[in-house]
């Protein structure tokens, strides 16, 4: 029996695969639900499903596109204008990809002592001409990557850290929802899948694993036996204290492999969605808009507010709903505060994005939804990014430890795609294939 720890797309991935290939597995998850950071808000106050965590297809996002397809899934293209908040002003950007390109091309990938985006920033790439693209492109690290600048790696944002080109600029959602991905993984698991079920211990020695599970809600403890184990928890979880809650303990530690999980940082993000009564960023056109001008395409409006510097709509979904998110030192400094306070702050944020009297905002909103995704002690942050030293960190992850330990998740993708659900529905394929390399076969495909 082969023993996988995590029901996020990574862990179910590798379940899939294995199971398809005929082995018996256990699949351990410590929530209630499967998905991990794959949650789907279903509310008869929205009018469409809306995500709390993963969100967009990016790029051509083949792993997660082909699932979609074979569970009869329906994706569209996000698409529309940007707009941007800056002063008093709104206005469009045209080129938002060149913009941020003119300065991310001057990182370097092979500098042979690895440095922070910030140091790299306080060089003043380009100059003054480049100093507006300067300010995009740090908050595209903090959003996009949900990394702090003063401690992502230079040479791994060098190496993958912006889409190139226009199919892999795209960007796309599943009309029903992305929790009906993990859904179709877990189809026919039946029996094999445990719901809160947390494992705080695993001991191990080649071609024999014993973990130590406990149920989240009895606290009562038991032991199980594997052949070997997939470890597909989220990078935060990996990394926690003895004395935190959701801590694994690993016996004995595979040394090498906890140092390079020690080069890789969770990411902190926050989203709220806003659901409104009418689309107000259309009806009640803000003051600030130049003339002749409307929002009712846009999809992305963005800004530097200290909150929440970035919304965005459904586009090309034409119902009233904005998302409000924020990344990196922001994200982190509302860690722990309640989902009211969070709210209120998006709120606040939006008024002044849109310059339109926060009052009128209350006045249209229907509900809100967020999730403390650095304060759940089964994730402990958003997404993964390298720090100083850490560029080929991904790649030891992704190692097996003596035929026996397996490691799968977004953190591990060795092809640069951490913090995407195909990065790591993709991880969670190479571990199976791992798994089933280490006892002699191949896997299959359904």
């Amino acid at each position: 029996m082969i023993a996988i720890v995590g029901a996020g797309v990574a862990g179910l991935a590798a379940a899939r695969a294995l199971v398809d290939a005929g082995h018996e597995v256990t699949v351990l998850e410590a929530r209630d639900r499967i998905g991990g950071r794959i949650f789907t808000a279903r509310d008869d106050r929205l009018p469409v499903p809306c995500e709390l965590g993963a969100e967009f297809l990016h790029g051509e996002a083949k792993e997660a596109a082909e699932l979609a397809k074979a569970a009869g899934l329906i994706a569209y293209d996000v698409c529309g204008e940007r707009w941007r908040a800056e002063g008093t002003r709104l206005t469009q950007i045209g080129n938002f990809w060149d913009e941020i390109d003119a300065v991310m091309r001057k990182l370097k990938a092979t500098r042979t002592s690895d440095r922070s985006f910030q140091d790299f920033l306080e060089t003043n790439p380009g100059g003054p001409r480049l100093a507006r693209a300067r300010s995009l492109v740090r908050e595209f690290v903090e959003g996009f990557h949900a990394a702090d600048p003063a401690l992502v790696s230079e040479r791994a944002l060098a190496d993958g850290g912006m889409p190139e080109g226009e199919e892999e600029q795209r960007m796309g959602r599943i009309v029903d929802g992305f929790d009906r991905v993990p859904q179709w993984l877990a189809r026919d698991l039946g029996s094999s899948l445990l719901s809160g079920v947390a494992v705080s211990r695993i001991d191990w020695r080649k071609g024999d694993v014993r973990l130590t599970l406990r149920e989240v809600r009895t606290g009562t403890t038991k032991t199980l036996s594997a052949r070997a184990v997939v470890v597909a928890v989220p990078h935060g979880v990996l990394l926690a204290g003895p004395a935190d809650e959701g801590a694994i303990e690993i016996v004995p530690e595979p040394v090498s492999h906890m140092r390079a999980a020690r080069l890789v940082a969770m990411g902190h993000a926050r989203r709220v969605v806003l659901g409104f009564g009418e689309p107000l960023w259309e009806t009640r056109p803000p003051r600030r808009l130049p003339k002749e001008k409307s929002l009712s395409t846009m999809t992305f409006l963005q800004g530097t507010d200290a909150h929440f510097p970035t919304f965005w709509t459904l586009m090309p979904l034409r119902v009233p709903v904005l998302t409000g998110w924020a990344g990196g030192p922001r994200a982190a400094a509302m860690a722990g505060m309640s989902s009211d306070e969070v709210a209120a702050l998006a709120i606040a944020s939006l008024a002044r994005q849109l310059g339109v009297a926060q009052k009128t905002v209350e006045g249209s909103l229907t509900g809100t939804w967020t999730h403390d995704w650095s304060a759940d002690p089964w994730s402990r942050g958003a997404y993964s990014y390298a720090l100083v030293g850490g560029s080929e960190a991904a790649k030891t992850l992704a190692r097996s430890v003596d035929d026996t330990l397996f490691f799968a998740g977004e953190a591990t993708d060795a092809e640069g795609r951490n913090g995407t659900v195909h990065g790591a529905i993709a991880s969670g394929r190479r571990a199976a294939a791992q798994v089933e390399k280490a006892l002699g076969a191949t896997v299959g495909r359904r």
